[in-house]
């Protein structure tokens, strides 16, 4: 019997040995799966803030809320506007009136080439397609005066007097064709005109009221509006991930050594 104790001990070993290895097997893998997790959130979360600083917003940002606060229609502003262009996480309302103006001159274009294609005797007719024109040219005016620095705030009076003359007759030229005598035509070429109408409306009143609408988007940025305050909440929220990413990754590194 004495014999027997010997191989019964080594037996009881073996099989406590084995156990230990099994559980750390188990551990190993347990652990390994917590920081493949962990990477594909942290990864996710990385994804999501780069597509969301790169990529338009789907929704009406800070900076088109701002822009439309002082039209006597904001919520139409707000869903015309949004519709119309796309804004980035860098867009203040001055950018919103320079992509305003690129869109409804783009718009316009296109329907003054439509309209120019059809033969059409009426003098209702005519007379829109040249109130059109004009009303081209005096947004392509203003467009320049912006293009290379759409910062309102550093136009002179002088400047904002003469953008207000040029956006101003513009909206006259454009009401020919929405509120005159063009009822009496119908020309499919010219249904886009309401729409451009709406948008340079929208842009007067935006350029009559620029300082109310910046210094609102100031105070909303300060106080935790926009898109950039949320990219850094989001960031904070990665910053707490990575070290318990690593803590993980030592315990996995530690396990393999005891292992």
């Amino acid at each position: 019997m004495d014999s027997a104790n010997p191989t019964f001990n080594s037996d009881e070993k073996s099989r406590r040995l084995q156990s230990v290895r099994t559980r750390n097997k188990i551990l190993i893998i347990v652990f390994f799966s917590l920081i493949i997790v962990l990477a594909l959130i942290i990864g996710g979360i990385i994804i999501s803030l780069v597509q969301k600083i790169n990529s338009p917003s789907p929704y009406p940002s800070v900076a088109i809320l701002e822009f439309c606060t002082v039209s006597y229609s904001e919520s139409s502003c707000i869903n015309s506007v949004s519709a119309a262009i796309k804004t980035r996480s860098n867009t203040d309302p001055n950018r919103v009136f320079l992509l305003s103006l690129k869109t409804t001159l783009k718009q316009l274009s296109g329907i003054i080439s439509a309209a120019s294609n059809e033969t059409r005797p009426e003098p209702a007719f005519v007379n829109c397609l040249t109130s059109l024109g004009r009303a081209a040219g005096r947004l392509g005016s203003i467009l320049d005066a912006v293009r290379v620095n759409p910062d309102l705030e550093a136009r002179t009076s002088n400047q904002r007097r003469e953008m207000s003359e040029w956006i101003g007759g513009a909206d006259e030229d454009l009401a020919v064709c929405v509120g005159g005598d063009m009822g009496k035509v119908e020309s499919t070429a010219l249904d886009g005109a309401a729409e451009v109408a709406a948008l340079v409306g929208y842009s007067k009143e935006f350029l009559a009221s620029s300082d109310v609408a910046n210094e609102n988007f100031r105070f909303a940025l300060a106080n935790g509006g926009g898109s950039r305050n949320q990219i850094v909440e989001d960031l904070i929220a990665v910053s707490f991930f990575v070290p318990q990413y690593f803590v993980l990754a030592l315990l996995f590194c530690l396990l393999l050594r005891i292992y």
